[in-house]
């Protein structure tokens, strides 16, 4: 099927706190007569930052209500990693979430098995939402979480007409957990199997009459590229895992079209609930689109929603402040692949703490910043949502460039993993693939030594402190992992007590601002 016709424009349903869309795209099929008007929130990848939970919720009611306004068939959907880490109590604040902002629908990511199945299958219990996902293979259908899963659901909108809803598990889950024990013998179907199942799946729904149907992703855009040209009978993909802020419809890019010949439209907002998303569509009497417009908005634009603080209040205890931040400079578009002003503030904070000559914070573990004002012990906690150890340990020269150089060549990897190395006590420069090109030692006193790093000395040993991750070589970071005569002291704390710390210690107001530590070569 040809598109007759693509423009930017400023229709929709939803206008969401009455600003204009940040992208839009209207589009133009064969035969439009639209007899169905659908709108779609959505979220993905939130990864337990409760005081985003709490400003979503404001904007799901926001949408909600223009919804309701416009007449359009209205859902708040996820797809998944609303939970994140090992702290039940966060987690259980992200479970009420799903509830409190009326969420119709989630698939489950990678992360929630992070406190282990039966952990997520209780949290999950007494949830109103639908949990999906087809591709999972449970080997005890009585365990909570076979309880709770659906493979597919069907809802109804306001206008009497139904939708198929459909969610899908990462295929790679089994390499996105730290151990293989968490998942108690459930398997998840790889992408060839799952692919197959799907078109199964879609066909059980359109054998129901349902020609509208919506798939909940958390395999990652490329994936979920191949899905939408293999799969016939699927008209949106809402997407996750990949963390992609995917803005307006560009065909070839979000839009393609099924072996059938009918539009696919993917979208996905980002990352730890920064944005969220509203999807307006039509849809013609065949259940074919023949109107989209996708709308990506700030969720920083909303105010914390009562119910929900005081939710996470009951849970998690009411939070102390300790301090005012006055200034601090944004995160840059992709927090894998450049430097972080919030890792350069941590950083610091735990190699002046901890009294060593460098510290050494993966990218991966930061997940969000803090808003300008009131800085609480939570604010600062979100941003770390892992929990892990850190470690004192002797690093050699030659481990240090070796580590710096496998994170460099994130820059140009696909998927941006495992993302630079962030660092304190030094200063290092990448040329345009990745490729380290000069590394400075930055002593106490803020003198540079330069680093050989074509011929580092692996005799030559620094004090370092970075987390039990690394320690233990995740993210193949094998260069990095220590054993116990190279291990100083293990502390029983993660980043973020440092960082309260240091934080009580500055002047107020204090800022977080980055220095260039990090330089990447065009």
């Amino acid at each position: 099927m040809n598109i007759l016709s693509q423009n930017l424009g400023n229709q929709g349903y939803i206008n969401a706190n009455n600003q204009n869309p940040i992208a839009q795209q209207t589009t133009g099929l064969k035969n439009p007569n639209s007899t169905t008007k659908t709108s779609l929130f959505y979220i993905n990848d939130l990864h337990g930052q409760v005081p985003k939970m709490q400003r979503l919720v404001s904007a799901a009611q926001d949408a909600t209500l223009k919804a309701s306004q416009s007449g359009a068939d209205f859902f708040k959907l996820s797809s998944g990693d609303t939970f994140i880490g090992s702290d039940d109590k966060r987690n259980a604040v992200a479970a009420q979430f799903l509830n409190t902002a009326g969420i119709d629908a989630q698939t489950l990511g990678n992360h929630e098995f992070d406190i282990t199945a039966s952990i997520c299958g209780n949290l999950l219990k007494n949830s109103k939402t639908n949990i999906l996902a087809m591709n999972l293979n449970f080997p005890d259908e009585s365990a909570p979480l076979a309880q709770k899963i659906l493979r597919s659901t069907v809802v109804e909108g306001k206008s009497g007409e139904k939708y198929g809803l459909i969610g899908v598990q990462p295929s790679d889950l089994g390499h996105r957990i730290k151990n293989q024990g968490i998942l108690e013998g459930i398997t998840v179907d790889d992408k060839d199997q799952t692919i197959k199942e799907l078109q199964e799946e879609v066909n059980l729904l359109k054998q129901q009459g349902l020609n509208k149907i919506i798939l909940l992703s958390h395999e990652g855009n490329s994936v979920e590229k191949e899905i939408a040209q293999a799969v016939s009978g699927i008209d949106v993909i809402l997407g996750g895992h990949s963390h992609d802020l995917i803005e307006g419809v560009k065909p070839g890019e979000n839009l393609f079209y099924s072996p059938s010949g009918e539009p696919v439209v993917i979208t996905q907002a980002g990352r730890d609930g920064n944005h969220f998303g509203i999807l307006n569509l039509e849809f013609n009497d065949a259940g074919q689109i023949t109107y989209v417009q996708n709308n990506i908005m700030d969720t920083n634009l909303y105010s914390s929603n009562l119910m929900m603080s005081k939710t996470a209040d009951s849970i998690l205890g009411v939070s102390p402040k300790i301090g005012t931040l006055g200034y601090v400079d944004p995160l840059p578009k992709n927090t894998l692949t450049e430097e972080n002003p919030w890792a350069d503030f941590v950083s610091d904070a735990i190699r002046s703490d901890l009294d060593v000559d460098i510290a050494l914070v993966n990218s991966g573990n930061f997940r969000g910043s803090v808003d300008l004002g009131t800085v609480t012990e939570r604010d600062i906690s979100s941003i770390f949502p892992f929990s892990n150890k850190l470690y004192k340990v002797k690093l050699n020269e030659k481990d240090l460039v070796d580590a710096l150089n496998f994170c460099g060549k994130s820059i140009v990897a696909k998927n941006s993993k495992p993302g630079l190395m962030q660092v304190s006590g030094l200063t290092y420069t990448l040329d345009a693939q990745g490729e380290l090109t000069e590394l400075n030692y930055v002593d106490k006193n803020g003198q540079k030594q330069a680093i050989d790093v074509k011929n580092p000395n692996p005799n030559k040993i620094y004090t370092a402190a970075y987390d039990e991750f690394l320690v233990g070589g995740g993210d193949k970071l094998e260069m990095l992992k220590r054993s116990d005569d190279q291990i100083i002291e293990k502390y029983d704390f993660d980043k973020d007590l440092h960082t309260i710390k240091y934080i009580k210690s500055l002047s107020q107001p204090f800022e977080v601002r980055k220095d260039n530590r990090i330089t990447i070569l065009k």
